[in-house]
């Protein structure tokens, strides 16, 4: 049988498809959200359970934050998971059949940054979480853990100790072969001590350590706000700069120091805003505001536009939109201080000299709210105790947000009148796979698939 060019093209075609579906549609998860629950036991709606790894099987006691990270080469999926005594890997290609890979410890540099008053030093362990029971028993380590990826790369920082930042070559984990590892990192970037946070434009390859109150640069705690480090070369991290701003610092409930930001994201602007296209933006939460500023030039940043809210609590962290027009950011007191149910704050940001608040978005529970990323006009929101929220980007000029589904990793525990720092840390919703991993502080890793 003989084809013609154009009935071979189209076979081609169809081949392709078939590829390509068949590469970005995640398997079928192994149980099922039947009747609000998944597995018998876990609360849920449109998520179902790919699988469940316990803490203990991946090397830790506790959980914090939570990355991902895909091998170029072989195209298989990772989890990065923060643990209070260092970041354990998960091979999660199979979702339902997870692979813990091994772990990296954490640092040892507590030696050199000698701090005497640890509450004043690390202001993060004041607004709650630092203050639990679980979290003060820690005998090494930190509850905050958090890691990001650049060029197969994994930086890490940890806030409530001196830490630095670790690089870690990723590729290392192609060297698993059955029996569990423990690495060690490849460099240690030593000029910061602590920072909450740290983020990668990977567009430019610079981080952007946030919450930094302890570092051989950029001034006193007071004077600390984005701590920028060159990344371009990973296994050779040089101190590029600071960002502080006295002037956007505005009233919250806690004072963790003038100009202090805890979280941010930093782009390479391409949105409505014409005067700024082209330049390298962050997006901070700076704990009663949030604040825009220019870093394109390292040596001198500057501040673009902040703007703030009447009874803010504490600016935890945000994400834009996709579109760049909105940043919706998340306030971690606001429920305990004032008693409110869980709220998503959402800013107009089209004008970045003049970022204006629109509204609030209140949610039909009254747990804390914490991380959120934005991926295909949907909202992945981490609210501690009521789980991982999906929520689908309405008409945000009135505030809207449309309830998607959730997955709630904390059955135990009263989803709608539970304040405490306990459940669902954060999420990742960004492998090409589309499957979601979730961290639970107490009960470990959590791979999930949304069916909205």
């Amino acid at each position: 049988m003989r084809f013609s060019i154009h009935q071979l093209f189209c076979l081609f075609l169809f081949l392709l498809f078939l590829s390509c579906k068949e590469k970005n549609s995640p398997s079928e998860a192994s149980f099922k959200c039947i009747d609000g629950l998944a597995l018998d036991t876990y609360p849920c709606e449109n998520f179902d359970l790919y699988a469940h790894v316990p803490t203990q099987d991946l090397g830790g006691t506790r959980l914090n934050d939570i990355w991902g990270w895909t091998d170029p080469q072989t195209n298989k999926e990772y989890a990065l998971v923060g643990l209070t005594d260092g970041v354990s890997f998960v091979d999660v290609s199979d979702p339902n059949n997870p692979v813990v890979i091994g772990k990296l410890p954490e640092s040892r540099l507590n030696a050199k940054y000698k701090i005497a008053d640890f509450d004043q030093a690390y202001p993060a362990c004041i607004i709650g979480i630092g203050e639990t029971e679980a979290a003060q028993s820690l005998t090494q380590g930190s509850v905050w853990r958090d890691m990001k990826v650049f060029d197969n790369h994994m930086f890490v920082v940890s806030d409530g100790q001196a830490h630095g930042m670790q690089v870690f070559d990723l590729t290392k984990l192609r060297s698993y072969a059955g029996e569990f590892l423990t690495f060690a990192h490849d460099t240690l970037y030593e000029r910061l001590a602590n920072a909450h946070n740290i983020v990668i434009n990977e567009e430019s390859g610079f981080a952007y350590a946030a919450g930094v109150t302890s570092a051989e640069v950029c001034g006193s705690r007071q004077e600390t706000g984005l701590h920028i480090i060159d990344i371009n070369t990973p296994l050779e991290p040089t101190f590029a700069g600071c960002f502080f701003d006295p002037d956007t610092d505005l009233p919250s409930s806690v004072n963790a120091g003038i100009g202090y930001i805890h979280d941010t994201q930093c782009i390479t602007y391409d949105g409505p805003d014409s005067e700024h296209v082209g330049k390298e933006v962050c997006f901070s939460s700076a704990e009663g505001a949030v604040v825009i500023t220019d870093v394109s030039d390292k040596t001198a940043p500057s501040t673009i536009g902040f703007s703030g809210v009447s009874q803010m609590q504490y600016s935890h962290q945000g994400w834009l939109t996709e579109d760049q027009t909105y940043f919706l950011m998340n306030d971690e007191l606001d429920e305990r201080n004032l008693g409110r149910e869980t709220r998503t704050y959402i800013w107009d940001v089209s004008d970045l000299d003049d970022p204006v608040f629109i509204d609030y978005y209140t949610h039909s529970t009254s747990s804390i709210d914490h991380n959120l990323y934005v991926k295909d006009n949907i909202v992945y929101q981490s609210n501690y105790t009521s789980g991982l929220r999906a929520l689908k980007l309405g008409n945000l000029s009135n505030a809207e947000l449309i309830p998607e589904g959730f997955f709630d990793t904390q059955p135990t525990l009263p989803s709608n009148n539970n304040l405490t720092y306990q459940g669902n840390w954060s999420n990742y919703p960004f492998f090409e796979s589309g499957i979601i991993i979730a961290s639970d502080i107490e009960d470990g890793l959590f791979i999930l698939k949304p069916d909205f």
